[in-house]
């Protein structure tokens, strides 16, 4: 009896260091590996806010804003740029991808496109091939031709929370999944931050690097839909996907909890564009 429980043993203890050491490989091993923090940034690249970038290990920012030589420069102190693209919307500033646009690139509902108003911003539907080859187009001349480091999806979360239709909610994902291969395939030098899509994410998890969970809160475990979604990530984080946490909200110790799950976080009670936090 005591030779077959040494050799269970044998066998459990082998497991658990093969899970152990495959985590910390597949955490080693991913770009992101270094960050310990980071700020996301839509504002204007002033000295004091390219100042302030070039103290970040990571930071999001606006490409369109920013000239190469500026981003040469942040980088050149070792900080990871990664550019923001608007994946489901287009907003109605971006005159460098609505000129491109054709009708059917548009998500129209009862005879007429989504608008959103606070944003000024238009849903779109990326199961049109057209649609995915006007984004990969702004990622070569916005971000990839910049030099950047990486690509931050953003508003992947509309697929989750503005496309009703089963079906075509489906096909929306399997569409955004096309997106994130052609753009592995063709900018292989870039990593992938997604923001939010917890849904979505269990189409894209194994095309991304990294995942952004805006409007973080302190109190998720009071929150069933938060509680089932940071027990989603861990279990990705053990895959090697890096989290990120962002809070909106001038609560108290967001960034604590976050950390605590290994989330590395950022507070931004007062928006993205006025200041680098």
């Amino acid at each position: 009896m005591g030779k077959t429980w040494s050799f269970t043993t044998a066998i459990v203890v082998s497991i658990t260091l093969f899970s152990f050491l495959f985590k910390q490989h597949a955490q080693a091993n991913g770009p992101f590996q270094h960050v310990k923090n980071y700020s996301l940034y839509y504002g204007n690249p002033t000295v004091q806010a390219i100042a302030k970038l070039k103290t970040k290990d990571l930071i999001i920012i606006e490409p369109q804003l920013f000239t190469r030589e500026q981003i040469k420069d942040i980088q050149s102190k070792g900080t990871l740029v990664i550019g923001y693209l608007s994946v489901m919307e287009t907003p109605a500033w971006n005159k460098l991808r609505s000129k491109n646009l054709q009708s059917q690139d548009y998500y129209w509902q009862k005879g007429e496109r989504v608008h959103f108003p606070q944003w000024n911003s238009y849903l779109m539907d990326l199961r049109h091939a057209h649609y995915r080859e006007v984004l990969l187009a702004e990622i070569q001349t916005s971000i990839a031709d910049k030099g950047m480091n990486g690509v931050f999806l953003d508003t992947v979360g509309d697929i989750d929370d503005y496309i009703k239709e089963k079906t075509a909610q489906t096909q929306t994902r399997e569409a955004y999944v096309t997106l994130l291969q052609s753009v592995s395939k063709q900018y292989p030098q870039l990593s992938i931050i997604q923001n939010r899509g917890f849904e979505t994410l269990d189409y894209s998890a194994a095309l991304i690097d990294a995942f952004l969970w805006e409007d973080w809160r302190a109190n998720w475990k009071k929150d069933t839909w938060m509680k089932a979604n940071v027990e989603k990530l861990q279990k990705e984080q053990k895959k090697g996907l890096t989290v990120f946490s962002l809070s909106l909200h001038k609560e108290s110790s967001p960034g604590r909890e976050a950390r605590k799950l290994n989330f590395i976080h950022m507070d931004a009670p007062d928006g993205y564009t006025k200041k680098v936090y």
